[in-house]
């Protein structure tokens, strides 16, 4: 009889946890909808932290690879998201320099089969003459999807994929075939905010191409930001920044306040945004925080005290930093080079022997760092050297745990719960040039230690500065730039 009433116990305690977690898995990732992927990092904060997320295989035993391909193709997808295991849906179309890719669609995909429950093409590039460049598909609390392509924003109905409201956002002062607004992120009341960035006048590359390839890629206008109410699809207010700024806006909320975050030019500004109206917060000021020669990093990481970023997201003759800010107070700073010294290989300095503005480059990471908050780990990647680090960020500044080869462009996921965390990102094969490879892998690893647990067949090059894209009962899906999607199970091999 105890041990039936001390059975009767635990299952009421085990109860009463997993109560407790679908209670703050509904409420801690305001305004996105309480699935494991509704926004392109997970949270508006862009930690890249999937919790819901797990790792199908085993951490002290070998792991396999089942691998499920698509029957038909699906062209340059950049991000994934869901209402439910059974409700997945694709954004892609978006890498107007890849094949395939003529512009932005999402699609509506059945989870065994891989097929197109349905798809709509929002736009056709090809036709319009636009700049195709992605934009981000994200599912807020009311269910519907939202994305942004060149410079609309529109409304679907996740049933029908029917196009239900659509807003043509201001292009400043640039043409509308040069203008995109790459990506959004919401405030916890889910007011939308996004900016625009630019191609070159008289310049028609697709894709990222346009940002590095253009005559003068510089020669553009300041970015503009904008707010929308995802109900009425209206504008609220615009503003234009200090300069054009090329990483995504990221919006983090410090004491009761929420903030948009942008890596501008040589250091980090912010706004506040209040009912959608943005006021520039001229209190906060780091100061210039990038050293000369590198340049400016892609999205910056909004979590607790701290604002994290790296630099360097165009080709840098100079080793990138890992760079951290103090929300409440900005003179609050610490840095570290992770891999400064560290070799680049032949054939890869032999490409990007003048890409830093006609020097050599050593340092190139188009996509932004990942953090695990409670563990306060940033893990940081650079593709020239092909190397990954992860940095404790304490009180007195950074501390590198370890550092393994892997060579990405790509944004680290990191799932599963606090005792079982493992990170998954893909890996460029040796020989292969970083932005030019043709294929990656996708490896697991324990993130406490850096040891590698699976690594998936030789794939078809994932789209560059996307992600690996976690999904239930353990699986990852990863979309090939050229069309080719993949369902990867990890599973403990007998």
């Amino acid at each position: 009889m105890k041990r039936l009433f001390t059975a009767f116990i635990a299952s009421l305690s085990l109860l009463a946890l997993n109560f407790l977690e679908a209670a703050q898995h509904k409420t801690r990732n305001l305004p996105w909808y309480p699935s494991i992927d509704a926004f392109e990092h997970y949270d508006s904060g862009r930690t890249h932290l999937f919790r819901e997320a797990k790792f199908g295989g085993s951490l002290r035993k070998q792991n396999i690879i089942i691998t499920k391909e698509a029957p038909g193709l699906y062209p340059s997808i950049y991000n994934m998201t869901y209402l439910s295991p059974k409700q997945i849906f694709a954004y892609g179309g978006s890498y107007g320099n890849s094949p395939g890719s003529i512009g932005s669609f999402i699609a509506k995909i059945n989870p065994k089969t891989l097929q197109s429950v349905w798809y709509t093409q929002l736009i056709d590039t090809i036709t319009t003459g636009e700049w195709d460049y992605p934009g981000v598909m994200g599912i807020l609390r009311n269910g519907y999807l939202y994305v942004i392509y060149g410079y609309h924003l529109s409304k679907l109905d996740p049933d029908t994929g029917n196009v239900m409201a659509t807003v043509v956002l201001p292009t400043g002062g640039a043409e509308p075939q040069n203008t995109t607004y790459n990506g959004f992120d919401a405030t916890a009341d889910g007011t939308l905010v996004m900016k625009s960035i630019y191609r070159q006048a008289g310049c028609s590359l697709q894709g990222p191409d346009a940002l590095f390839n253009c005559p003068d890629p510089s020669d553009v206008p300041a970015s503009v930001l904008v707010s929308v109410d995802p109900v009425t699809m209206k504008i609220i207010d615009q503003t234009t920044l200090p300069s054009s700024v090329f990483g995504r806006l990221t919006v983090g909320r410090f004491h009761k306040n929420s903030y948009v975050y942008l890596f501008s030019t040589d250091t980090f500004i912010r706004y506040q945004v209040k009912k959608g109206i943005f006021t520039f917060d001229d209190s906060w000021t780091p100061g210039s925080l990038t050293l000369p020669g590198q340049t400016p990093g892609t999205a910056l990481v909004a979590f607790d005290d701290w604002i994290v970023g790296q630099s360097n997201g165009s080709p840098s003759a100079t080793a990138l930093s890992v760079i951290a800010v103090n929300q409440g107070n900005a003179s609050i700073q610490f840095t570290i080079q992770p891999f400064l010294g560290d070799p680049i290989p032949p054939n890869i300095a032999e490409a990007y022997s003048t890409a830093a503005s006609g020097d050599p480059a050593i340092s190139f990471m188009p996509s932004s760092v990942s953090v695990d908050t409670e563990h306060n780990i940033v893990y940081a990647m650079d593709s020239l050297p092909g190397k990954l680090a992860a940095i404790k960020l304490g009180s007195h500044g950074f501390n590198i745990l370890w550092k393994v080869n892997q060579a990405t462009t790509e944004f680290i996921s990191i799932i599963g719960n606090i005792q079982r965390r493992v990170i998954v990102g893909t890996d460029i094969p040796p020989g292969q040039i970083p932005g030019a490879n043709v294929n990656d892998y996708v490896v697991w690893r324990n993130a406490k230690s850096g040891k590698e647990l699976a690594r998936s067949p030789l794939l078809p090059a994932i789209a560059s500065g996307s992600m690996v894209q976690p999904y239930y009962y353990g699986d990852v899906f990863y979309g090939g730039v050229n069309g080719n999607l993949y369902r990867l199970q990890p599973i403990r091999k007998n």
